[in-house]
């Protein structure tokens, strides 16, 4: 009988030992599990057109994920960025973000440009994820539960357009746009406001990939102004063309030409542009973050990658000491915020889902960015 309870006692123990270490295991894993990168699945244009505004965002997106995770990350977390080359195609943007998210299945998405937010908000509807937009069209987040923007929209954009040529006394505009979702909602945004204060306009569109304009400027070349919305590499072509042409009127742009491609351009010396807070070096969180920048890449801080920058810091700060789960996103999103980076303070109300920021009339000056405000 002492024999039996001694080898019951045994037996016992080795039963509590084989519990401790399926439980030290089941512990071990969970922690392990726990300290896994936190994925944020982003489609930016590497290539194509739009990529020079979209490298910039991801430069910004790269630097705040750093700073984040050198800091310990989000609960403890790193945050890992999944970067895909849409190559300016909205089409190849929806094929990547379903591959990312077989592959992945990050905790949100962002992506750039209203020809691919356009195309991918409706995936993140149907998989009810929240994507983080860098982009003008005001309707892409119109009656979404999933699509969020950090950016100026098209009401805003026109706000410093509008302004100038309010100041210029100028009574004829031509517009010379792209034919996509950004160039029909601002140029429309523009024509419909200069014309509702007894402004007359002349409206060119021209189609992606395009590469001669001459046609366009030979039609507008006797107006007082002409208002060019387009991408960066379209806009660079433009300006030069438009001085070949010997246009004498004034020219405008959006925030896209803020690139200092563009701005050092001798054909771009005294355009007109809208431009964010981001380039008063009055501002010192925007100038310390552009230093940082500046000395990351060797190269000067773009508004774009600021709001890369912006956008990452946001949700990194939303984030920490919540549930990382995707309605949780959603729910924090939506219980609205207030927030201050490097486009300036935004406030934003419970249910919002477009955080903008203002813009401000500059000009292009000796190859310098003025801003008059």
């Amino acid at each position: 009988m002492g024999l039996e309870k001694r080898n019951k006692s045994i037996l016992g123990i080795i039963g509590i030992i084989v519990l401790a270490i399926g439980l030290g295991s089941f512990f071990f894993f969970d922690e392990s599990a726990s300290r896994e990168p936190i994925k944020f699945g982003v489609t930016l244009a590497e290539t194509g057109p739009a990529s020079g505004l979209d490298i910039e965002i991801r430069d910004g997106m790269l630097m705040a994920a750093d700073e984040i995770n050198s800091h310990g990350g989000i609960n403890g977390r790193n945050v890992e960025l999944i970067f895909v080359d849409n190559e300016s195609n909205p089409e190849k943007a929806k094929k990547d973000f379903l591959e990312i998210e077989e592959t992945h299945a990050p905790l949100l998405y962002v992506s750039s440009t209203s020809a691919v937010s356009t195309a991918v908000s409706p995936l993140a509807e149907e998989h009810e994820v929240v994507l983080m937009i860098s982009a003008t069209a005001k309707e892409i987040t119109v009656d979404k539960q999933w699509t969020y923007r950090y950016f100026a929209m098209a009401d805003v954009e026109v706000v410093p357009i509008l302004q100038i040529l309010d100041d210029l006394d100028i009574k004829n505009l031509g517009i010379l746009y792209l034919n996509d979702e950004f160039g029909r909602d601002l140029s429309n945004e523009v024509a419909t406001r200069f014309e509702n204060s007894e402004g007359i306009v002349t409206k060119e569109s021209f189609e992606p990939n395009a590469i001669d304009f001459k046609e366009n400027i030979a039609k507008l070349q006797n107006l007082d102004a002409i208002y060019v919305v387009a991408w960066p590499d379209y806009i660079e072509i433009i300006f030069k063309q438009l001085r070949e042409a010997n246009y004498s009127g004034e020219i405008l742009a959006p925030s896209d030409a803020v690139i200092f491609k563009i701005i050092t351009m001798p054909e771009a010396d005294g355009v007109y542009l809208a431009a964010p807070i981001t380039y008063d070096t009055k501002f010192l969180f925007a100038s310390t973050v552009a230093e940082n920048f500046e000395l990351r890449y060797n190269k000067q801080f773009h508004h774009f990658a600021a709001n890369g920058y912006d956008i990452v810091r946001l949700l990194g700060g939303l984030l920490q000491n919540e549930e990382l789960t995707r309605d949780n996103v959603k729910r924090i999103l939506d219980d609205g915020f207030t927030y201050s980076g490097a486009h300036g303070s935004v406030d934003v109300l419970p249910g919002e889902h477009d955080i903008s920021f203002p813009l401000f009339p500059s000009q292009v000056v000796d190859g310098k960015l003025v801003i008059r405000r």
